[in-house]
């Protein structure tokens, strides 16, 4: 890894009790605006852009580009863009909430809460439980979802959290709405590959892309569901997932983002979420046949995107952004193997002590990006705060397991 550094010096390793401050901060922060926030692509969002003209391409385009890369609070201000609540971060604050439970917090009105507000929130006119963004997205490079439309990535974030209900709290609602998300991945998900061996599902029902940690995710999620519910069907499918996404593995263990030739980019939150689906699908199911692929893409992972300090470089070839996605999904992958693997717990810590110090405001909540000379401090509630949330609150429980 390199020796360069980023922002303020980093004091000395963290320990398991200094977790609690800065979780402890950010929760308040969080939950005194009831979970509701600003996020990076919401600025159709505001009034002054609703007009008719805003809504088409390439117009609808620049707004949001406008509005991820504007790190000013002011503007958003100015431009009346409401809070609003975004069900991929509730359902990251309910995991985070059942970690804490699961540690000794009593956080189950929080997460019985959440769970209410996805009911109220999830995707009009659908019959299963599915979920969507509370704004329009439009990309160049990606999928085009219009507000509340339902997307893979979203789903599955909010599945995980309803099993984590059901496993920490006994909620039979909680594992009922679960069952009917994962229906809707194996009915209302295309699938651009489906081989005897391999399958990949689409990011939304309205097209076939081939995103490769969105289909890991859903099929991570499949594995987990069918295991406690006896579904072999699903156990499967999940396998065909997996497979695939080892299959479309690199020589050097990295995945670019999709498969479309404007999709070969790789970067380091993406490659945290298909280490986290391997490392899901094989806990759900005891199969190690993909060990070797996670192995590669550990590697990958470790050497490319971490500095020594601790910071989370978003490419491979570039330590600037800094974002708080990477650091989140960093302290997610690597506490999950910190037990058996004494550097990557001594890195975990590294990326934790260097987050808190350069990317958590005095307030409690979490900055967006820091890059060269500036730092982006919007603080946006699900690709920041809540991501942020889930991460310390799971580390936490895998220290205190540990002691």
């Amino acid at each position: 890894m390199s020796a360069a550094r980023v922002g303020a010096p980093v004091p000395a390793i963290a320990t398991v009790a200094s977790l609690r401050p800065s979780l402890a901060r950010l929760r308040a922060w969080v939950e005194q605006r009831d979970y509701a926030g600003w996020e990076p692509y919401d600025f159709l969002n505001s009034p002054a852009l609703s007009a008719k003209i805003f809504a088409g391409f390439p117009l609808n385009w620049f707004a949001i580009q406008a509005g991820k890369q504007l790190g000013s609070v002011a503007l958003r201000k100015a431009l009346r863009i409401p809070f609003s609540k975004n069900p991929k971060a509730l359902a990251l604050f309910i995991s985070g909430y059942c970690d804490l439970a699961h540690s000794g917090e009593d956080t189950r009105a929080q997460a019985e809460y959440l769970k209410a507000e996805l009911s109220r929130l999830r995707s009009p006119n659908e019959q299963e439980y599915c979920w969507g963004y509370d704004w329009p997205y439009v990309s160049l490079r990606g999928s085009t979802m219009p507000l509340s439309s339902p997307n893979a990535i979203a789903t599955v974030a909010c599945g995980e959290a309803l099993l984590d209900m059901w496993q920490e709290f006994g909620d039979a609602g909680a594992l009922e709405m679960a069952k009917s998300v994962g229906s809707f991945i194996v009915t209302r998900l295309n699938r651009p590959v489906d081989l005897p061996d391999q399958l990949c599902f689409s990011y939304t029902p309205s097209n076939f892309t081939r995103i490769y940690n969105s289909s890991a995710l859903c099929c991570a999620f499949l594995a987990r569901l069918g295991a406690m519910v006896g579904r072999t069907q699903y156990l499967e499918i999940a396998h065909r997932g997996i497979s695939y996404l080892a299959t479309v593995q690199a020589r050097d263990g990295s995945w670019p983002y999709g498969a479309d030739r404007r999709q070969r980019w790789i970067d380091s939150f993406h490659t945290g979420f298909n280490l986290s689906a391997f490392r899901a699908y094989e806990s759900a199911t005891g199969d190690h046949s993909f060990a070797p692929a996670w192995t590669a893409g550990f590697q990958f992972y470790v050497k490319s995107f971490f500095e020594t300090d601790g910071a989370s470089k978003y490419y491979p070839d570039s330590t600037y952004p800094v974002d708080i996605h990477s650091c989140s999904q960093a302290l997610l992958v690597l506490s999950d193997v910190a037990t058996d693997d004494p550097d990557a717990r001594d890195l975990a810590l590294r990326v934790l002590r260097w987050t808190e110090t350069n990317m958590q405001s005095s307030d409690g909540y979490f900055y967006y990006q820091r890059h060269r000379w500036w730092v982006n401090r919007v603080p946006y509630m699900r690709w920041a705060q809540a991501w942020m949330f889930r991460a310390l609150a799971h580390l936490h429980r895998v220290s205190l397991s540990r002691e």
